[in-house]
């Protein structure tokens, strides 16, 4: 037997440990470059989109007080509506038939007073005269050249039988009464004026003229109010479309932004992981740690020949 053994063929040593800077290393800051570029422009995108976002709530703010003002406006006119005009018109109307009735009765009136006025001048005239005769009977009584004539009238008063006024007395009563007769008219003459001045004052025409007035007024004013209720009411519903446009605008611009800030924190992220190199406490694993799980899984009876039973069958 020879003791020949063939020469052993030297295998060539494999250099596990890579080089450094690996290819990896290289592509990492390679990549860190393009994400430091990616980072600028999405912090820029961000910002662009805190403004539009700012500026859409700001439209909306703007919109929503218009809106809420128009609403404010619809209510007011309507409380108007149904709670003035309707009630002014309703008191005009009565307002107005009243006083035409107090007119025709007011002309009935009047047309009695100034009768009862031409009456009461008359009278006063009549009883003045007769206040001025029976003066004249009282100086013809005391004249002594009618003593003629007042012994007749003494003889005639004698037959009457006894207890007859003599006729000084009669005279002097006459005189009284139509003194009294002559008060008694300027009362009333007095009467009557007060009554003209507070016709005067009352002057249902002018007051009628006044209620005419006001009804061309009112009508004007439940016009103008049913005009604002209608034009109100249409602003309002105009305004709904722009405050809507706006709200989605914001949606929208919030959402754009919400995205914005979301890339921009992947990226800073991203970035800090390729300036680092770590992964939050051993996430990541090296290729040796990968084999020796793969080795070891293989070993392990569950992962045995395919068709061999297993020790944990039954």
């Amino acid at each position: 037997m020879s003791d020949f053994k063939p020469p052993v063929e030297q295998q060539p040593v494999v250099q596990c440990v890579p080089p450094s800077p690996s290819q990896f290393d290289l592509l990492m800051q390679e990549y860190g470059v393009t994400l430091k570029d990616e980072l600028q422009q999405r912090s820029a995108n961000l910002e662009a989109e805190v403004i539009l976002t700012n500026t859409a709530s700001q439209v909306v703010c703007v919109e929503r007080r218009v809106n809420e003002k128009l609403a404010r406006a619809v209510k007011e006119y309507n409380f108007l509506s149904n709670c003035v005009t309707v009630y002014t018109g309703q008191d005009l109307e009565g307002l107005t038939g009243t006083v035409a009735q107090a007119q025709t009765k007011y002309t009935s009136v009047k047309t009695s007073f100034d009768a009862a006025v031409s009456a009461i001048k008359t009278a006063k005239s009549k009883v003045g005269l007769v206040n001025t005769l029976a003066g004249k009977l009282k100086d013809a009584v005391a004249d002594s050249c009618n003593s003629e004539e007042l012994k007749l009238i003494r003889e005639n008063l004698s037959k009457g039988g006894p207890n007859k006024k003599t006729i000084e007395d009669s005279v002097q009563e006459f005189v009284q009464y139509a003194e009294k007769i002559v008060n008694q008219a300027d009362d009333v003459a007095q009467a009557a004026v007060k009554v003209a001045g507070i016709n005067a004052f009352v002057n249902i025409d002018n007051l009628a003229a006044l209620i005419a007035t006001a009804k061309t007024d009112g009508g004007k004013l439940i016009t103008d109010v049913e005009n604002n209720v209608k034009n109100s009411q249409k602003k309002y519903d105009d305004s709904r479309k722009p405050l809507g446009d706006a709200l989605k605008a914001l949606s929208t611009a919030s959402t754009s932004k919400n995205k914005a800030w979301v890339l921009k924190d992947a990226d800073v992220a991203t970035s800090k992981f390729v300036e680092d190199k770590n992964c939050n406490g051993g996430g990541c694993q090296k290729l040796d740690d990968i084999s020796e799980e793969a080795e070891g899984a293989y070993e392990n009876p569950n992962c045995g020949t395919p068709g061999e039973p297993q020790e944990n069958e039954a």
